[in-house]
């Protein structure tokens, strides 16, 4: 344990820097990557401060998210910690030691990496060290990028070498400017990092590093005064807009290179929409073998999105389509999942299996069938992050019930979807409104992911323990109010907050609460004492009693204990304790009409 807090589980690896261990964080009960560092200076130890001051006041999808850092000893060394999100996936440097990625899977990965550069220069911080192994792609197609460790401040305090005269940094990726430490008047600022994106991107498209030399000295020859081969020199088929980006990127003054990581994102996004528009533009693979692509990949965000955008330029062939979506969905017929089918065979031979409406109208069939077939909504989603966009109403929704139900239900630690859900649930409160059911089932999801933990999906009821109880009130009683007010009565979702509200209010003894959330479940307790399940007719029943109505209760434990007695005998635990209660209730009520009959006489003889 550090810090009696993060209790240590399993050594993920070993490197220069210390060791990077899968934590689970006992105060919250989530499971976190924990980076211990064994300093031997003091600027190694402030290494991990300014990644733990810097990158922990980031908040961005693609940059990990840091949650604590202090000071600690651990196997008998003074050390420091980095807690951070526990990513499961690879990096790039794994991707790219299996042969070169797909070009829409480079186009994407370079483009959420300028959007996490935005973010850090936007916040005035420069990385400093972007290269393939500091980026990772997670199992769900999120990409990450990691290690602000040398990290600084625009404008603040900061060098380009150690103590002791070394470069800090990656040589293959480092800027010029970093090479001679901003000599000659040349700032050292965002720009180095997008020059640093400009040679992972060549790698991303080519297998090739732009400067193919490996000592220090040709490195810096190189990057100081080579001119670097242009992508499409190297791999037939890519997008002629690409050289000029990546050429730009790597030009050796910085105020020839983007001016922002905004820009290059923006450049990326356009390059990717037009490979997907022409589908008969097929790169030429590299010499290397191809790797699969990551599952779930995001896409470039297109436009902001219009109801219209479907049925633009007047194509009758897309507005028959798009009446035909829109009707099915609205008079949602027995037979919709079939419909749906059918449209999107039609849709897939008229305008291709890519195209915006085939997409829609596969993720609603997906949606149509997902209590009978997890995996199509899992196949649809890639194609959705890519096509619609990330920030598509419909791929948000979709998101969020895939990563919300594989938490819920899926195997393994159900706490290692809680980030993604927190990303989703930020993205759909911006997109949608923090009202919007799409919202509300997230927050929803993300209470049951922290709840459920390593354990199995939940049984016929969830805590076990008061502690259990608390954390699931803790997590849910907020969330009811606003499901109650924008979900319909018989949604699901709400049936099982109050379930669980209900249960947890029942292990914490607060009788009233309970009472009350249990009536509204079961608003007929007589019916449920007579033929429903025995141990929930009895807890409706004592929080009845223990919340003011004995008289009540008595009413409904008399034909519960009958039955119990006919179908699991006198010894049962349950009919024990229903006896228990039954005498427990009868004496709170002679005891009420003894005091009530006293204090009659009394009123009655002047006394």
């Amino acid at each position: 344990m550090i810090e009696d807090r993060y209790e240590l589980e399993e050594l993920l690896g070993r490197g220069g820097f210390g060791e990077v261990w899968r934590a689970r964080d006992a105060r919250v009960g989530r499971r976190v990557a924990v980076k211990i560092g064994y300093p031997e200076t003091v600027e190694a130890a402030r290494r991990f401060e300014r990644e733990a001051s810097l990158a922990g006041n980031l908040a961005h999808p693609n940059i990990a998210t840091i949650h604590d850092f202090g000071r600690t000893e651990h196997g008998g060394r003074d050390a420091v910690f980095l807690v951070m999100e526990l990513l499961r996936g690879r990096s790039l440097a794994e991707v790219l030691d299996a042969g070169v990625p797909p070009l829409a899977d480079a186009l994407d990965w370079a483009t959420r990496i300028a959007d996490a550069l935005g973010a850090a220069h936007d916040a005035g911080i420069v990385h400093r060290d972007i290269k393939p192994a500091n980026v990772m792609v997670t199992e769900s197609g999120m990409t990450k990028v990691l290690d602000f460790g040398i990290a600084k401040a625009q404008g603040g305090p900061g060098t380009e070498l150690t103590a002791t005269g070394m470069i800090i940094g990656s040589f293959p990726y480092m800027a010029p400017e970093r090479w001679t430490g901003g000599a000659n008047g040349v700032p050292v600022d965002g720009r180095c990092d997008l020059y640093a994106l400009g040679c992972v991107l060549m790698e991303l498209l080519t297998g090739s590093r732009p400067f193919p030399a490996r000592e220090m000295h040709e490195l810096l020859a190189q990057h100081l005064t080579t001119e670097p081969p242009a992508p499409g020199s190297l791999r037939e088929g890519l997008p002629a807009a690409l050289d000029p980006l990546v050429l730009d990127l790597l030009a050796k003054d910085p105020r020839q290179r983007p001016a922002t990581a905004r820009e290059v994102s923006l450049r990326l996004a356009e390059i990717a929409r037009g490979a997907v528009a022409d589908p008969a533009h097929t790169p030429a693979p590299a010499p290397v073998p191809a790797v699969p692509a990551a599952p779930a990949v995001a896409w470039p965000p297109p436009p902001a999105y219009s109801p219209t955008v479907h049925t633009a330029a007047g194509d009758p062939v897309r507005a028959m389509f798009g009446r035909r979506l829109n009707l099915l969905l609205e008079d949602a017929p027995t037979d919709l999942p079939e419909r749906l089918g059918m449209l999107v065979a039609d849709l897939t031979e008229e305008l291709g299996a890519h195209d915006a409406l085939t997409v829609r109208a596969a993720y609603h069939r997906a949606m149509a069938v997902r209590g009978q077939s997890a995996t199509e909504l899992e196949r649809i989603l890639p194609r959705m992050m890519r096509v619609l966009g990330l920030e598509h109403p419909d791929t948000i929704a979709a998101r969020a019930a895939y990563v919300g139900e594989a938490a819920a239900h899926g195997p393994g630690d159900g706490r290692r979807h809680e980030d993604e859900l927190r990303e989703i649930i930020e993205q759909a409160a911006r997109v949608l409104g923090a009202d919007d059911p799409v919202t509300l089932t997230a927050r929803y999801h993300l209470a049951g992911a922290r709840r459920r933990g390593d354990t199995g999906p939940d049984g016929e009821w969830g805590s076990r323990t008061p502690e259990q109880a608390r954390s699931e009130r803790e997590w849910l009683g907020p969330l009811l109010p606003d499901l109650e007010r924008r979900l319909p009565a018989e949604s699901p979702v709400l049936l099982d907050v109050r379930r669980r509200l209900a249960h947890a209010a029942w292990l914490l003894g607060d009788y009233p609460t309970a009472a009350r959330l249990y009536l509204w479940l079961y608003p007929d307790p007589e019916g449920l004492a007579e033929r429903g399940h025995a141990e929930v007719a009895y807890r409706v029943a004592r929080s009845i009693g223990e919340a003011g109505d004995p008289a009540r209760a008595l009413t409904l434990l008399k034909p519960l204990l009958h039955r119990l007695h006919l179908t699991a005998g006198n010894t049962h635990w349950l009919t024990r304790e229903v006896t228990d209660v039954r005498a427990d209730f009868r004496r709170m009520l002679w005891e009420d009409r003894r005091s009530d009959l006293g204090g009659g006489l009394s009123r009655l003889f002047g006394r």
